[in-house]
C-alpha cells in the first residue's frame, strides 16, 4: 500500500488523550511528530506507521514495536525479568507455607520461546501485554493475554490501514469517519474490541455480557472502529498522574495544542513540590504560560475559550476550566514573560482571580517594605522565593509593571 495519512480531527476528551497518547510514543519512538501536526487541529496519521517489521523471526507492526518499548523501559524490563528469577515465587505463594507452595518458573524460562522467536525483545513484548491487559491494568481482558502471545492482535493492528479503508454502512461512533468492519466473524477478539465498553473505558464503559450496566441501556454500547479501539490502549499515556492520585489532561480543539500543553503539564509537575502547584488551574495556567513563552504564537480565541483540564480519580470524572478573559492574558508573551520573571504563585493567582487592581495595592506595599528596617510578615505571605525578598523595589516595579501591561492587554480587547 502506498504511503498515505488518515486525518484525526479533535473530538471528545477521550478521544482527544488516545490521539495525545499515541503521540507521546511516537516522541518516544522519535518519530517526527510536529510535521504531522497542523494549524487546523488536525493531526495526519501516517499509513506507514503500521508498516511490518521483522523482528526475530517474527513480523509485528510498527505500531506495536512502538508502543512496547514506551511502555517498557530497559530498566524496569530488567527489575521485571530479575524479580522473578530471584524470588521464584509469587507474593501469593509467598504467603502459602512451604509444604503448599510451589516455585514459579522464572520469566527467563516461563518466556522463552518469545526470546528465540523475537530475540531480546521477546521478554519486552510479553511485559507490554501485561501491563495493558492482565489483571489490574487499564485495558484488563480488552485483549486476552493469549491473543496477544499468540500475536493475533498484533496481526490485526497490522491491517488497520485496510479496515478504516473497507466499504462498509456502519460507521464508527467515536471518530464518525471510519467503517466497522469484522473480517472474522469468528473472532471473539474483533467482536469485543469494536463494542465500547468497561475495558476500553474502565470504571466509564458499559459492562457487557454477564454483568450488564443499566445506565447504558444493559448489554448495548457503541460501536467502534478498530483504529479508534486501537488508539484508546493509548489513552492513559496523555494523563498526567499528581501527588494526591488523581490524574489530568488538558484538553483543546487542537492537537498541536494539547500535544504541546501536555508536555508541559508533566514537566510543571515533576519540577513542583507544594500542593499550590499541583491545583489544576495553576497546572492549566502554567502550562499556558510556558506554551506563550516557548512557541512565541498565541493560541487564538476558539481555542482559549475551550481550553478545559479534564481530572480522573477512579471512575469519577470532573471537568474545570479558567475563564476566556484569563487564558487571553496569560497567554500573550509579554504578560507570560512577567509572570515567568516573577515566579510566585500568590501574584499567579490575582490573575486567576481576576483580582488585577489588587496588583497595585500589592506593589506598592512592596516599595515601602523595602524602605523598612525590618521585614513584616506580610512579605512572607506574598513571597515565596528568596531573591523576590531580598529585592522588594525590584520585586514592586515588576509587580506594577504587570499590572501596567494587563490593563493595556484588556483595554486592546475591549477596542476591538
Amino acid at each position: 500500500m502506498p504511503n498515505e495519512t488518515t486525518t484525526l480531527y479533535p473530538s471528545n476528551w477521550l478521544y482527544n488523550a488516545a490521539v495525545v497518547g499515541l503521540l507521546d510514543v511516537q516522541e518516544n519512538a522519535r518519530e517526527e511528530v510536529e510535521e504531522s501536526l497542523f494549524t487546523d487541529g488536525s493531526y495526519h496519521l501516517s499509513t506507514d506507521y503500521f508498516d511490518v517489521l521483522k523482528v526475530g523471526t517474527q513480523e509485528l507492526s510498527k505500531a506495536i514495536v512502538c508502543l512496547t518499548n514506551r511502555l517498557v523501559s530497559d530498566s524496569e524490563l530488567e527489575e521485571w525479568l530479575h524479580d522473578r528469577q530471584e524470588n521464584g515465587v509469587g507474593q501469593k505463594q509467598k504467603r502459602k507455607t512451604k509444604k503448599e507452595a510451589k516455585p514459579k518458573q522464572d520469566k527467563l524460562s516461563k518466556y522463552q520461546k518469545f526470546k528465540e522467536e523475537l530475540g531480546e525483545f521477546g521478554y519486552r513484548f510479553i511485559r507490554a501485554g501485561n501491563k495493558l491487559f492482565a489483571s489490574k491494568t487499564p485495558y484488563q481482558n480488552l485483549v486476552q493475554l493469549s491473543e496477544w502471545q499468540s500475536y493475533e492482535f498484533p496481526k490485526l493492528v497490522q491491517q488497520i490501514p485496510t479496515l478504516i479503508t473497507s466499504s462498509g454502512e456502519q460507521k464508527c461512533d467515536l471518530c464518525r469517519d471510519n467503517p466497522i468492519v469484522v473480517t472474522n466473524q469468528q473472532s471473539k477478539l474483533q467482536t469485543r474490541l469494536i463494542r465500547l465498553q468497561s475495558t476500553h473505558l474502565k470504571g466509564l464503559g458499559p459492562s457487557l455480557g454477564e454483568f450488564p450496566n443499566g445506565f447504558w441501556n444493559m448489554n448495548q454500547s457503541l460501536k467502534i472502529c478498530h483504529l479508534c479501539s486501537f488508539l484508546l490502549i493509548h489513552h492513559h499515556l496523555a494523563f498526567t498522574r499528581t501527588s494526591d492520585g488523581s490524574e489530568i489532561f488538558i484538553n483543546a480543539p487542537s492537537f498541536r495544542v494539547m500535544y504541546e500543553l501536555n508536555k508541559l503539564a508533566r514537566e510543571l509537575h515533576r519540577s513542583g513540590s507544594t500542593e499550590e502547584q499541583i491545583s489544576r488551574r495553576n497546572i492549566i495556567a502554567m502550562s499556558v504560560i510556558e506554551y506563550a513563552l516557548r512557541t512565541k504564537t498565541n493560541l487564538g480565541v476558539w481555542t482559549g475559550m475551550n481550553l478545559e483540564v479534564v481530572t480522573r480519580r477512579g471512575s469519577h470524572v470532573e471537568f474545570f476550566n479558567l475563564p476566556y478573559q484569563v487564558i487571553n492574558l496569560i497567554s500573550s508573551r509579554q504578560i507570560a514573560a512577567m509572570l515567568s520573571e516573577i515566579g510566585e504563585f500568590s501574584v499567579l493567582n490575582l490573575i486567576l482571580n481576576e483580582e488585577y487592581s489588587k496588583l497595585i495595592e500589592v506593589g506598592y506595599r512592596f516599595l515601602r517594605e523595602s524602605i523598612s528596617d525590618r521585614r513584616s510578615a506580610y512579605i512572607n505571605e506574598w513571597l515565596y522565593l528568596d531573591r523576590n525578598r531580598k529585592n522588594l523595589s525590584e520585586t514592586a516595579n515588576k509587580v506594577l509593571k504587570l499590572y501596567a501591561l494587563i490593563e493595556q492587554r484588556r483595554r486592546n480587547v475591549y477596542a476591538n
